[in-house]
Formats: C-alpha cells, structure tokens, sequence
C-alpha cells in the first residue's frame, strides 16, 4: 500500500503536448434546466396613462418570481427589473416586509426559503405589494395575488 502513494518524478519540459494527455469530450444530450421563474409579471399601463414614469420616479418593469402558488417549506426566488431611478424594492404583506436586495442598476433579487406554515395556511391568497422606491422618496406599489401551497 504504502508504493501506492510515493511521489512521481517531475515530468521533464516539453514544447508540445504529449498525445493523449488533452481530454477531448464527446458531444452529449442537452438538458434544459429547470425555469427557476415560473411566473412572471409585466406591469401595462392603465387606458389613458402616460406610459413613462415623471423623470427621477421609480418604475418596476417585470417581477419574476418562483411560482404564483408558492411551496411552503419551498425555495422561493424573486427577479425585480426596475429603471434606473429605483434605489430600493420592499415587498410587504400581512404587515411584514421583506426587503430585496440590490444587485445592479436596475435589478432586484433575493433567493430563500419558505419555512413550514401551519396547515390552515395553505391554499389560502394573499396579496403582496411589491414597493420601488427613488431617491426622493417617491413610490411606485403593483399588489399582485399569490398562495401558498
């Protein structure tokens, strides 16, 4: 046992590449991962609104979240695209707030976990308010609808 793990004399230097020592690799079947976003919202304008946000405002452009019918315990991702004049998404339901953190101009993210929730609460709705926020303190809230399964 113990030749098994002596140490091998150094390779001498060569200027080419001995044959056989480059791995080559067979093409193989493509898998497609698994979306990790499965809903997603794209906010539209109201009839009659104006389509752009007042300069400096903040504008949530897609929220892109695991699922509307959310596992508990589960993993629970979230994707917020935002312009450039948003500096802080909050969501909030049932008088808790969650917030997003910031990962670039624009985008919002965060990756956890749902804990176990008693049985009572699943299959129950529940909205979430999903708040962008600017520097100057402007808003802008989209509520969408969500349940635990």
């Amino acid at each position: 046992m113990l030749a098994l793990v002596t140490a091998a004399a150094p390779p001498s230097p060569s200027t080419s590449p001995t044959p056989g020592l480059i791995p080559t690799f067979a093409p193989s079947a493509t898998v497609t991962p698994t979306p990790i976003y499965n809903f997603v919202y794209r906010p539209s304008s109201a009839p009659g609104a104006t389509p752009f946000p007042a300069p400096g405002a903040p504008e949530i452009v897609e929220i892109d979240v695991t699922d509307q019918a959310i596992a508990a315990p589960g993993p629970l991702h979230v994707r917020i695209l935002t312009n450039d004049a948003t500096i802080s998404i909050v969501a909030q339901a049932y008088g808790y707030e969650l917030e997003i953190p910031r990962r670039g101009v624009g985008l919002f993210a965060f990756d956890g976990i749902i804990p176990v929730v008693p049985d009572v609460a699943k299959g129950k709705r529940f909205d979430v308010d999903v708040v962008a926020t600017s520097k100057d303190g402007r808003t802008a809230t989209i509520t969408l609808p969500f349940m635990l399964k």
